[in-house]
C-alpha cells in the first residue's frame, strides 16, 4: 500500500514538473513568436535611416523593382543589403557586440584591428571569385565595346596594405599587392592600370592615412593623383595649392563600428589652388541641387566630416568646370574619389561622377549624353574587390 502511494506521489510529481515545463516552453515560444513579429511589423512600418551613425556612414535604399533587374539578380543583390542596413535596433547590436569584445580585450571587433601609434585599420577578406571575375569581365567587356574612351584604373591599396607594420603580432592579414597586381593581369590592354601601391608605398610614414577613418587622407589623395596625373597625361607642371585645415576633430568610420576608444583625433585638409582655378559648378542630379562647390561645410558640423567631400556619396554628380579642355571624364567610384577630385578639376571641362552602388540609371545613355572621353575607375581596394554592383551598371542591367 505504501509502494503504491509513494509511486503515485512519484508519479504525480513527474507530471508536475511535466506540465510545468510544457507551459514554460508554451511561454518561450509564444515570447518568441511575438518578439518576431513585433521585429517584422517594425522593419515594416519604421521609416527608412539614410545614415548610420555608429558606423559612419550612408544606408542602402530601397532599389528600384523590375522584372529584368530580378531576373539578373541584381534586385535581390541590393535589396538584401537594404534589408540588412535597415533593419531594426541595427545599431544597438552592433554596439552591444563591440563593448563584449571591448571587456574580453580583443584587438579585433567587427573587422578592425588596433594598431600601433593609435591606428585603426579595417581588414582584408578574400574575394569572392566568381563575383570579382564577373567585374573584370564587365570591365573588359565595357573597354572592347567604347575602344575610343580612354580607360584607367586606380584602386587603391587600404591602410592595412601600405602600413601593415603597424598592426598587431600574427593579425591574419592577405596581401592586398598581390591582388592587385592579378587584377592589373587580368585586365584589357585598354585599360591603362595605374600603379597605385608604390605611388602610396614610398610616402608611407606620412600622413596618408586617417587613424580613425579606412578613408586616404587628402594628402594620401594627392599623391594618388599626382601618379594618375601621368598616366591621364595631365600637365600639372607647377601646379600649387594652399592647404587649409578644416578640421582637426575628425573620429571616424573605424571608431564608430569598431567601438574602440581612442585619444587620437584626425584632421581634414582641403587644397586650394593657388592660381584660383577651382571654379566649379555641382549638380547632384537625384537630390535636383546644385552648389558653387565641391566641398560642403554643413558637413564639418556632424559626425561624418569626411562629407565636407561632396557632401558624401551619390549615385550621380556632375561637376562643371571653367577648364577649355576638350576631356571630360566619367569617373566610376567609391568614396576615396570624392577627396581626389578636386586635383582632376582643373583638366576637364566636365567630370560625371557615377557610384554603381546607387545608380541605376543607363550608363550607355549617360555617356552618349555627355560625350566621354576618358573613363577612371577610381575605388579604394576593400570596397573594390568586395563589389557586388559594378558589373550590373556596366552591363546595364
Amino acid at each position: 500500500m505504501k509502494k503504491r502511494c509513494l509511486k503515485n506521489k512519484n508519479e504525480s510529481k513527474i507530471y508536475k514538473q511535466i506540465r510545468y515545463k510544457n507551459r514554460y516552453f508554451k511561454t518561450l515560444t509564444l515570447v518568441f513568436l511575438v518578439f518576431i513579429f513585433l521585429v517584422f511589423t517594425l522593419n515594416i512600418v519604421t521609416k527608412d535611416k539614410d545614415f548610420s551613425e555608429s558606423e559612419n556612414r550612408m544606408l542602402a535604399k530601397k532599389p528600384k523593382f523590375t522584372f529584368e533587374r530580378l531576373l539578373e539578380g541584381r534586385f535581390t543583390t541590393k535589396y538584401e543589403k537594404y534589408k540588412v542596413d535597415q533593419f531594426i535596433g541595427r545599431d544597438f547590436f552592433i554596439n552591444v557586440k563591440s563593448h563584449i569584445d571591448r571587456m574580453l580585450g580583443k584587438k579585433q571587433n567587427n573587422g578592425v584591428y588596433i594598431c600601433d601609434d593609435g591606428y585603426l585599420m579595417e581588414g582584408f577578406s578574400k574575394p569572392d571569385k566568381e563575383n570579382l571575375n564577373e567585374n573584370i569581365k564587365a570591365i573588359n567587356d565595357f573597354a572592347k565595346k567604347h575602344k575610343d574612351i580612354n580607360q584607367y584604373m586606380f584602386i587603391a591599396p587600404n591602410a592595412i596594405s601600405i602600413l601593415d607594420d603597424k598592426l598587431p603580432t600574427y593579425a591574419p592579414v592577405l596581401d592586398q599587392k598581390k591582388y592587385l597586381d592579378d587584377l592589373n593581369k587580368s585586365l584589357d590592354n585598354k585599360i591603362n592600370f595605374i600603379d597605385s601601391y608604390n605611388a602610396l608605398d614610398k610616402h608611407k610614414d606620412e600622413y596618408i592615412y586617417y587613424k580613425t577613418d579606412h578613408h586616404w587622407t587628402t594628402l594620401g589623395a594627392y599623391y594618388g593623383f599626382l601618379e594618375t596625373a601621368k598616366a591621364m597625361k595631365l600637365d600639372n607642371k607647377g601646379k600649387e595649392y594652399n592647404i587649409e585645415p578644416v578640421a582637426n576633430d575628425f573620429y571616424g568610420t573605424l571608431y564608430s563600428k569598431s567601438g574602440f576608444a581612442s585619444k587620437d583625433t584626425d584632421s581634414i585638409d582641403v587644397y586650394i589652388p593657388k592660381d584660383d582655378n577651382d571654379q566649379v559648378v555641382v549638380n547632384y542630379v537625384e537630390e535636383k541641387k546644385k552648389a558653387p562647390s565641391i566641398y560642403d561645410s554643413e558637413k564639418l558640423k556632424t559626425k561624418d566630416k569626411y562629407g565636407v567631400f561632396l557632401g558624401g556619396n551619390h549615385p550621380l554628380v556632375k561637376i562643371n568646370t571653367t577648364s577649355t579642355s576638350d576631356r571630360k571624364l566619367l569617373l566610376v567610384k567609391d568614396s576615396y574619389a570624392n577627396s581626389m577630385v578636386q586635383f582632376l578639376t582643373p583638366y576637364f571641362s566636365e567630370i560625371i561622377m557615377v557610384d554603381p552602388r546607387y545608380f541605376y540609371e543607363d550608363i550607355e545613355k549617360l555617356i552618349d549624353k555627355e560625350k566621354i572621353t576618358d573613363m577612371l575607375y577610381l575605388y579604394n581596394a576593400n570596397t573594390f574587390f568586395s563589389d557586388n554592383t559594378l558589373a550590373s551598371v556596366l552591363n546595364n542591367i
